[in-house]
């Protein structure tokens, strides 16, 4: 079962929130030697909603520049102005990444027929490759496996979807409808611990920030995965498992995931951009149990 990891990669900042290009590289490097197979640069992990359209362009074009050649580069180009989304996309397509992923519109209370049209207009002018970014919990809609078939009809550079759902259902239905019908469309799943059960299904393996924290266990997860090693991938379905408390302990996880790197001796500062906060000492002594027990080794 061929799969990929490709890590939706947090972002080191300054204490003046300005991105750390340095510790930025080393963490590139890090990661590529541990064994993933891409990065999405800009995406929600990473806080491109707090970054304005030259920062985010910069720090993309700082990526491709950097890794281009090493590993799959996807770049998170949605904007809350579609010109700004389109744009962006080909800048950064004619930089050299090797896709863009968009998040459809968000805050607006659109309906199903909105979201098809914003998609088909932006689908129609980017010039390259194209995942779609499903996040029902952040855009307040979901894009429908039907939808997504009859986007995928109409337009060959829809190349794929990141799938951030909870239940694995919505992942398999993406897989059954689209995947059916066009064979190398590709169903990633935005949630780490869905990645062993939705490759079984016929998937393609995840965007999942856990990749971050333990790049090697998720570079494991694609070596069973491939040699179909069924006791190694019940063992990493486990660590998995434990490892998702990431994301539970805190609102949102991204302070919670630079504080375990900055621990481990990773390159990576604790600041985040506004109005996310890094956390405090009251709320680390709180959670001391939680980094006992997933990177402590306590």
């Amino acid at each position: 079962m061929k799969a990929k990891y490709i890590c939706p990669i947090l972002t080191s900042m300054n204490q003046d929130e300005s991105v750390n290009y340095e510790e930025m590289h080393a963490f590139y490097d890090r990661l590529i030697a541990d064994g993933l197979d891409g990065v999405l640069v800009g995406g929600s992990a990473g806080e491109f909603y707090a970054f304005s359209y030259d920062e985010i362009k910069e720090f993309i074009l700082d990526a491709i520049s950097y890794t281009k050649g090493k590993w799959e580069i996807i770049a998170g180009t949605g904007r809350m102005v579609k010109a700004e989304t389109i744009q962006l996309s080909n800048e950064v397509l004619a930089a050299g990444a090797d896709a863009v992923i968009i998040v459809g519109p968000y805050y607006s209370a659109c309906n199903e027929q909105d979201v098809l049209a914003y998609y088909d207009e932006v689908l129609s002018a980017i010039n390259g490759p194209v995942y779609l970014y499903n996040y029902g919990d952040r855009t307040g809609y979901d894009v429908s496996a039907e939808m997504l078939l009859s986007l995928r009809e109409k337009h060959d550079n829809l190349v794929g979807v990141k799938d951030t759902h909870p239940v694995l259902r919505h992942t398999q239905r993406y897989i059954q409808i689209v995947k059916a019908k066009f064979p190398d469309f590709k169903v990633f799943t935005g949630y780490d611990n869905n990645c062993i059960p939705s490759v079984i299904s016929g998937g393609d393996g995840c965007i999942g920030a856990l990749s971050n924290v333990d790049a090697p266990m998720c570079a494991k997860v694609v070596k069973a995965l491939d040699s179909e090693n069924l006791s190694e991938l019940k063992e990493l379905q486990r660590q998995i498992d434990a490892y998702f408390a990431f994301y539970e302990v805190h609102t949102p996880f991204n302070p919670v995931m630079k504080w375990a790197l900055k621990e481990k001796g990773y390159p990576m500062q604790e600041t985040c951009r506004v109005p996310i906060k890094p956390l405090t000492e009251a709320e680390k002594k709180a959670l001391e149990p939680v980094a006992n027990a997933l990177w402590r080794g306590k």
